[in-house]
């Protein structure tokens, strides 16, 4: 067994998982290549794939070697024991990042490994296990940089940024990973009144009220990697699951508010809601910023406006949420905007306070604090 878990993550948000993993009362951690480091235990894998909120997925190490070509990722691969982690009935995938002057492209990376993995299933029980790239039993990663070759497995299965209550998407939706990052880093808690007024799908807003009621990360998620692994007790998980999930507790109405000009992504927005459960703790609204009207001010701001190519198209909206900071919120001594453009942020006339650079969608983006 591998001594340490890889707990990846976005780019930029290693300092901040590092914090995380902590107060989830992991030790010994350290600093890698966009993710952390920690021990490896079966607590562990069940803590950070059902309660960390910025991870992305957890690897366990299978083997680490040197891979100065093609035919040595397919050796090193077949020396693996893959009978202890499949048979003939099950499917697996491979996701792959690799960067190597021999392996130009991942997927002929991932295809190396996939022979070797059939190979040694062929030569062991004559048949070749299914390759399934969308619903596998066992999902792998191989992780290829400066010719060193890591092929873990994935415990996590689907990445952890889908929560499992995601019923569809409004153009460039902040992913729920990247959304608490910002929530975190906001010092947003349950003791604050939150709006998002440019809300879309309503991801700050069901990743806050998950924040501010304690419901795990993983809450309304029903699958992961680890529970095709041998020795996997259902028991055990249930009791992890029923320990956390009795933490839950309510918070008073209307301390989340949410408002787009888009009436389709208000109505996805409420199925959202509906879904989680967060329908009672979350005020909607559907209103554009310039006619927006909040029954109450709101404490802490963080939102992500539309910005692109097109500024033109864009300024106006960001004037009109500055005007809103300064008129409709005063109880708010800092808003956070999330945005690839600064002259978008000059234009709401607000005061620029710091500058957190993030990665959106392959975009660089930055989270900026403006005073109000």
């Amino acid at each position: 067994m591998q001594t340490h878990l890889f707990i990846s993550c976005a780019e930029y948000l290693e300092p901040l998982l590092i914090e995380e993993l902590k107060t989830l009362g992991l030790t010994d951690l350290r600093l890698g290549f966009r993710g952390i480091y920690a021990p490896n235990s079966q607590e562990n894998i069940y803590k950070i794939n059902y309660l960390s909120r910025l991870a992305t997925r957890v690897l366990l190490p299978l083997a680490q070697f040197d891979c100065p070509d093609p035919e040595t990722l397919y050796n090193e691969a077949k020396k693996i024991p893959w009978l202890d982690y499949l048979d003939e009935t099950k499917t697996f995938a491979i996701d792959a990042n690799i960067k190597h002057p021999l392996i130009r492209h991942s997927l002929f990376g991932a295809q190396r490994v996939k022979d070797a993995i059939c190979d040694v299933m062929r030569e062991r029980k004559g048949v070749r296990p299914s390759v399934d790239v969308k619903n596998p039993d066992l999902q792998l990663n191989l992780f290829i940089q400066k010719s060193k070759a890591i092929l873990s497995l994935d415990t996590s299965g689907a990445p952890l940024y889908r929560r499992g209550w995601k019923e569809g998407n409004v153009e460039a939706g902040v992913p729920e990973t990247l959304a608490s990052a910002i929530l975190m880093r906001a010092g947003y808690s349950e003791r604050e009144i939150l709006c998002d007024p440019f809300c879309g799908s309503g991801t700050f807003l069901v990743e806050a009220a998950c924040i501010a009621t304690l419901t795990p990360a993983g809450y309304f998620r029903k699958k992961w990697g680890f529970m095709q692994f041998p020795g996997f007790n259902s028991a055990d998980w249930e009791g992890f699951k029923n320990h956390y999930d009795q933490k839950r507790r309510s918070i008073p109405s209307q301390m989340i508010i949410g408002a787009d000009n888009d009436p389709h992504a208000i109505r996805l927005c409420r199925e959202h809601l509906h879904k989680t459960g967060f329908e009672k703790e979350v005020l909607l609204l559907n209103a554009q910023i310039s006619k927006l009207s909040l029954p109450r001010s709101p404490t802490l701001l963080v939102t992500d406006p539309p910005f692109g190519k097109r500024m033109e198209a864009f300024t106006q909206i960001y004037h009109d949420f500055g005007q809103f900071l300064k008129a409709k919120c005063p109880a708010a001594p800092w808003a956070h905007l999330l945005t690839s453009t600064y002259h978008l942020v000059k234009a709401t006339g607000c005061t620029v306070m710091s500058e957190w650079p993030l990665k959106h969608g392959g975009l660089n983006v930055t989270l900026y604090q403006l005073r109000n």
